[in-house]
């Protein structure tokens, strides 16, 4: 075993710091439960200290929310129990369901709302008439421990966020250098090197909603970080794009593989913003004009060369927006503010019946156990939902949580004795503060040691917490060998019925999530192509269920899903170029977007595309080099040729055939289907 680093010594000494100084103040205000400021302190607990903070603000307010709730159900539900538990079982799968949508630090508030009504609620439920008190003593004691960790985190020997963004997004850009250049250089790359790629732009994207919080220079930064990750986002199908172009075309021609020497260069020599306008018309100035004797081999250089320059492009913003991260003014150039993709939709994947499977486990789990306490009259059986409530709540975003919950009802039956130390025997024999918190500092102190470590973070985080939350969870006044062991019994009792529903309902393979991956790409897809205008959140999307499924696909032996994803993001790119260009050319291209849209409709019962969409594709092709001149018209090519690659691999398009007159006598005839919504 390592010893500790400074850093690990440090974050579990303000850990516990914090702890004791919520205890000792929880203690001072004679509060009923005070160790619920303590356990709370531990929950906040994290290495960064913006993180910290923004976890705090989103967890006040859910823990107000959640007493809010309370309040108005148990008193008016109190005479009818069962109505109560189905209201309570309700409200906190609700709150499940809301948090799983959304992956930033604002789903603490939903997750807060909903288990912090079942702490409250089902313990008062033998005295309503106290129900306010109990609320608000919570509420206090949840505050107060949030409170003093955001103070001790804050000003002893903080760690800022931004420093190690920074570091992280340098990283990144080091390594996408590293593989544009290995593209440019026909040098081999690791391919799963690409999928933890696009694990880290998610990753980046997660920890930028920390920033507001945070008190380096960067907490204005936000903004720029996503900017960033959209260019590294979209950086990826350009990138997999000029690699297949290069296979297609074989041996490229003298001028282009010079050229490719000094993009890399350029690249090498840190992107130089003044070169850029040379390198465009360099790259404009050997691509193929585009002419009615157009060759397949032409066309094939034509995107070649429009993905060229758009990985300058790339590669220039983003080195842009990097500087402008080292600037001490939050106020961003207008060329920065251009750079920058501004969108209201959400960026991040959202699986709605993922989330309505957890809800419904938390539903199941809550009302069995709820019901097993109201049949059984157990008094101390009020544990048994609330425990299947936390459980269900704290490990919903879980692939499969069944394991997790195993693991914390072992270390809930393992830590009985020390839970039992503590209650019965330190509690009482101890007559100061300082007394109990010498007695506590050795185990909580090696515990937050090991839960910055990766390897141990999660048993060691959870023994913490089952420890605190015995204690919290006690009358630690009245506690006796009977009263601590029936509260035990009931907490196991709970954990039990999350587990054995859990691994019923929500125990999935790491493969039926990849498979959800996938198909919430192919319907993204096929609602592109009925789109009048492009999803502009449509490349980080698939960027972060890519990422997502980086770590998935160590537990399979065949890399096809993470191909495939990367398949349908450079589709969908050349899609939402077509979308983008359509009114600017008398092509009609409505009908080939409409069967695109068809095929992925129907991806996941057949994956080979017809010959129909083939000759369609072939079709528009050649009706394309007919076209006047225009930027609208390479782009055009370029995105057909890229999604006949994609679709199409070891087919050659045959453009010597001319039938252009029935092409456009077809888009004459077809009626105009951006005018039929769906």
């Amino acid at each position: 075993m390592k010893l500790p680093t400074f850093g690990e010594i440090s974050f579990s000494l303000k850990s516990f710091a914090a702890a004791m100084l919520a205890l000792y103040i929880a203690f001072s205000m004679d509060l009923p439960r005070p160790f619920w400021a303590m356990l709370t302190a531990y929950i906040v607990a994290h290495p960064f200290s913006g993180a910290v903070r923004s976890k705090a603000i989103y967890r006040v307010i859910g823990t107000v929310l959640g007493s809010i709730v309370t309040l108005l159900l148990v008193p008016n539900l109190v005479n009818s129990p069962e109505l109560l538990l189905l209201a309570l079982a309700l409200w906190i799968s609700l709150c499940i369901y809301i948090s799983l949508l959304d992956r930033t630090p604002r789903s603490y508030t939903f997750l807060l709302a909903g288990y912090t009504c079942a702490l409250i609620g089902f313990p008062s439920v033998s005295m309503p008439g106290a129900i306010f008190d109990v609320a608000l003593a919570r509420v206090e004691e949840i505050t107060l421990g949030i409170v003093c960790a955001t103070l001790i985190h804050s000003l002893i020997l903080p760690v800022p966020v931004g420093p190690n963004l920074l570091a992280r997004i340098d990283d990144a850009r080091g390594k996408a250098r590293t593989w544009i250049l290995d593209v440019l250089k026909c040098a081999k790359d690791s391919d799963s090197d690409r999928r933890k790629m696009a694990g880290t732009i998610s990753e980046l994207r997660l920890l930028a909603t920390h920033l507001p919080f945070d008190t380096s220079r960067l907490r204005w930064a936000s903004g720029l970080v996503n900017g960033l990750c959209d260019q590294l986002a979209l950086a990826l199908p350009l990138l997999y794009a000029v690699e297949d172009r290069k296979l297609a075309l074989g041996e490229l021609p003298s001028e282009w593989q010079a050229l490719f020497n000094r993009i890399a260069t350029w690249i090498e020599t840190g992107t130089d913003a003044t070169q850029t306008d040379t390198l465009y018309a360099e790259i404009a100035a050997i691509t193929p004009k585009v002419s009615p004797q157009s060759t397949w081999h032409d066309v094939l250089l034509i995107n070649l060369g429009t993905r060229l320059t758009a990985l300058v492009q790339c590669c220039s913003h983003a080195a842009e927006i990097r500087r402008a991260m080292d600037q001490s003014s939050s106020q961003l150039s207008p060329d920065i503010e251009k750079i920058l993709i501004k969108t209201s939709m959400d960026k991040l994947h959202q699986d709605r019946g993922m989330a309505f499977r957890s809800a419904l486990t938390a539903f199941l789990a809550i009302s069995l156990s709820g019901a097993f306490w109201i049949a059984s009259a157990w008094p101390s059986g009020m544990m048994a939902p609330v425990m299947a409530a936390v459980a269900c709540s704290l490990f919903a975003a879980l692939d499969n949580p069944a394991p997790a919950i195993k693991v914390t009802f072992i270390l809930s039956v393992v830590t009985i004795p020390l839970s039992a130390f503590y209650l019965l025997v330190v509690l009482p024999a101890t007559h100061s503060f300082g007394m109990l918190a010498m007695l506590m500092f050795p185990v909580f102190f090696i515990l937050g040691i090991f839960m910055v470590r990766p390897a141990s973070a999660f048993p060691a985080l959870m023994t913490t917490l089952v420890l605190a939350s015995t204690l919290a969870l006690q009358d630690t006044a009245m506690a006796d060998m009977n009263t601590f062991l029936n509260n035990k019994f009931g907490e196991l009792a709970g954990l039990a019925s999350a587990l054995i529903v859990t691994g019923l309902i929500r125990s999935l393979s790491g493969e039926w999530v990849v498979n959800r991956l996938l198909l919430a790409g192919w319907q993204d897809l096929a609602k592109l192509g009925k789109a009048a205008t492009p999803d502009s959140a449509f490349a980080s999307r698939m960027i972060d269920r890519l990422g997502l499924l980086a770590p998935r696909l160590a537990t399979l032996s065949d890399p096809a899903p993470a191909a495939s994803v990367l398949n349908d993001l450079r589709i969908g790119h050349e899609m939402t170029v077509l979308i983008q260009h359509q009114d600017q050319l008398p092509l009609h291209i409505q009908p080939l977007l409409t069967q695109l849209s068809q095929y992925f409709a129907e991806r996941a019962k057949e994956a080979i595309p017809s010959t129909d969409l083939l000759s369609q594709l072939d079709s528009a092709l050649r009706g394309s080099i007919q076209e006047t001149a225009s930027s609208a018209q390479l782009a055009l090519i370029a995105a057909l040729v890229g999604i006949r690659r994609d679709l199409f691999p070891n087919t050659v398009a045959d453009l010597s055939h001319q039938p252009i007159a029935d092409l456009s006598q077809q888009a004459i005839a077809l009626p105009n289907h951006q005018d039929d919504k769906p």
